[in-house]
């Protein structure tokens, strides 16, 4: 549909909603705390990224060379890491702004 863009086009149509809603409705709970989510969400995409890897290297799933923009680090497209890094942050950003400290009974 949009060639090598396929895969880029379809990812960020679905996560920036998500993302800039939550800014939109929620940044005075989000910016204090955008170190710590951004900690959480690159260090989780660097697992999953590693972990895809292996998949991929193993022929375990593939994906089509010609929906992908071609830049990729020990075979996972940059696409495929981008795609970690924005649900990583639709959960980062999700957990700060639903999470209520439990109350403390005396």
């Amino acid at each position: 549909m949009f060639g090598h863009q396929t895969y880029l086009v379809f990812e960020v149509c679905w996560a920036l909603p998500v993302l800039l809603l939550h800014w939109i409705v929620g940044w005075r709970r989000l910016a204090p705390r955008l170190g710590l989510m951004l900690i959480a969400a690159v260090s989780a995409t660097a697992y999953l990224s590693v972990a895809d890897g292996v998949a991929i290297h193993t022929g375990i799933w593939t994906l089509h060379a010609d929906r992908v923009l071609g830049p990729a680090l020990d075979r996972v497209p940059m696409e495929e890491s981008l795609f970690f890094l924005l649900t990583n942050l639709m959960v980062a950003q999700t957990i700060v702004l639903l999470w209520r400290p439990p109350r403390r009974v005396s």
